[in-house]
């Protein structure tokens, strides 16, 4: 008795190669459903099958290695399948670590950052732009202004990264006298 195609990949459910342009039986490698993420209907066999990208509109192979790489080392969803060529996926890791680097320096650039930390939010930013085209209002207001900033910078005779000085006192300037400040509280570090 065959259970979700355990005995041959030819009967194993469609849907696990929904949208399909082909599927290659005779590439069958039998899977390991005890390392698979599934709730009714493990995968029993990794078949190369051919997609077409939704990104650059190519089709690509997702390959019985890859899919066991997939399902059994990543541990994903045995109904997942890709939407985008190997190549694609890439690019799009590309942007997202892009996006999180943006994310974690912006604010520091913005209060007191140096010509280097502005320099490389534009380059983000650039990058960005050319990938998606439109970005948010903010955040090309936020190049805008650090291109401006670095440019000053750059000029002959400028001082990079001088800043207004603090008005509170620094640790060491402050006497006990302070009201109920402590060495601990005062300054701007």
């Amino acid at each position: 008795m065959d259970i979700f195609g355990n005995t041959h990949p030819k009967k194993m459910p469609e849907h696990f190669f929904f949208g399909a342009l082909a599927v290659h039986h005779q590439t069958a490698v039998r899977a390991n459903v005890e390392k698979q993420n599934y709730s009714v209907c493990p995968r029993h066999w990794y078949v190369d099958a051919d997609f077409n990208c939704q990104r650059c509109g190519r089709d690509f192979t997702w390959t019985a290695e890859e899919q066991k790489a997939w399902f059994e080392d990543y541990s994903f969803w045995v109904d997942s399948q890709p939407r985008h060529c190997i190549t694609c996926r890439g690019q799009i890791r590309r942007l997202v670590d892009l996006r999180k680097e943006y994310d974690a320096t912006v604010a520091a650039a913005r209060d007191r950052g140096t010509l280097d930390q502005k320099s490389r939010i534009v380059a983000i930013v650039s990058e960005l732009q050319q990938a998606f085209g439109k970005l948010p209002e903010k955040v090309t207001e936020t190049m805008g202004l650090f291109q401006r900033q670095v440019a000053r910078m750059a000029e002959p005779g400028a001082t990079p990264n001088r800043h207004p000085p603090c008005p509170f006192p620094s640790a060491a300037e402050v006497q006990p006298s302070d009201s109920l400040r402590t060495p601990s509280s005062g300054g701007c570090g």
